[in-house]
């Protein structure tokens, strides 16, 4: 198992193993603890994984780990979505929550904003492929924007985006509930459809509930004018 490692961390041999499912990584300490309050904590402890150099992480899978110490060791941040996936799938959907769950987990702060900037800058794609059409939503291939059935994933990782203790920009908000709006008819509509998934969000934060509600209002606002 072996990760991007960037040439200014090779000077040194690892001192420490993680074990993550049934792999064992090796990595260096000078790399994760000024980084990591989990792997500071844990390495300074007087506990048998400090003293054996070897802690367990049964909490996060092998894939997302190996995005978790790309981003330590300072290789370029890259997409974490799989080949031929798109941003707002169930599949990327899963996986960056995973990431973010990492981060948080780890407590590793610059990571979190490094890809909450990631998933807005996604967001401020939206409606910017005219390749784009789902013909099976209307029976006419009419150009639109996004499928309905991302709707409700963007609000879940958004409210995870919030949670992490990032928030997403004014400009790419209001982008997104204009989008939402575009065909505001009918239960089927993105923007019921985004409505009905911020309602059966679990653990709602409060500041995306604002920021969202502040950027439809600011919507409606100019639609009167």
């Amino acid at each position: 198992m072996s990760f991007k490692e960037t040439p200014f961390y090779t000077f040194a041999s690892p001192d420490i193993t993680l074990v993550v499912g049934d792999q064992n990584i090796a990595v260096h300490e000078y790399v994760l603890s000024p980084q990591s309050e989990f792997f500071k904590a844990a390495l300074r402890s007087e506990t048998k994984e400090a003293y054996q150099r070897r802690i367990k992480l049964p909490e996060i899978k092998l894939n997302v780990m190996t995005e978790v110490l790309n981003w330590l060791y300072r290789a370029p941040l890259t997409s974490p979505l799989d080949a031929g996936d798109t941003a707002f799938s169930n599949n990327s959907i899963a996986k960056m929550k995973e990431i973010l769950h990492a981060h948080d987990f780890l407590q590793i702060k610059g990571a979190t904003r490094d890809y909450c900037k990631f998933i807005e800058d996604e967001l401020q794609k939206l409606g910017t492929d005219p390749t784009i059409r789902h013909p099976n939503e209307d029976g006419f291939g009419t150009l639109i924007t996004f499928h309905r059935n991302y709707t409700g994933n963007i609000a879940e990782i958004l409210n995870e985006v919030y949670g992490s203790g990032c928030a997403i920009s004014k400009e790419a908000m209001a982008r997104l509930v204009a989008i939402l709006a575009y065909d505001n008819t009918g239960p089927e509509s993105r923007l019921s459809r985004f409505a009905a998934a911020v309602e059966k969000i679990s653990d709602p934060d409060g500041e995306f509930f604002r920021d969202i509600s502040l950027a439809l209002m600011a919507l409606n606002l100019r639609k009167v004018r």
